[in-house]
């Protein structure tokens, strides 16, 4: 929020819960007036709790200075669909969250 705040400007925001071995990626928005204004966010808050509160991965949320609300939500996962791919970010292998290559949603098969 940090990054918006300084620079007036959107930003992507990179988190990865090392308790969970998971990488996501959040959209921040600029604090906009056509938002509801809700209260602002508790001093010391971590990420991992902020994102926590955004159960359907999108939140309305106002820091300290802003006189609005901004609005942010995770960026899904994109994943090829030309290519055979792994669906889980895990990196350390035995964490028991191991991906195994799924099929590709589309069929590659040419029409006729």
């Amino acid at each position: 929020m940090g990054l918006v705040s300084v620079h007036g400007r959107s930003a992507v925001v990179a988190f990865y819960d090392e308790l969970a071995d998971h990488l996501s990626f959040w959209f921040v928005s600029v604090p906009n007036p056509a938002l509801e204004n809700v209260p602002i966010e508790p001093k010391g808050q971590l990420l991992r709790e902020f994102i926590a509160k955004a159960p359907n991965g999108t939140r309305t949320f106002r820091v300290r200075y802003w006189a609005y609300s901004a609005i942010t939500f995770e960026i899904p996962c994109y994943v090829r669909s030309d290519r055979e791919h792994r669906t889980s970010y895990t990196t350390r292998p035995g964490t028991g969250g191991e991906s195994e290559s799924e099929d590709s949603l589309d069929n590659p098969e040419p029409m006729d």
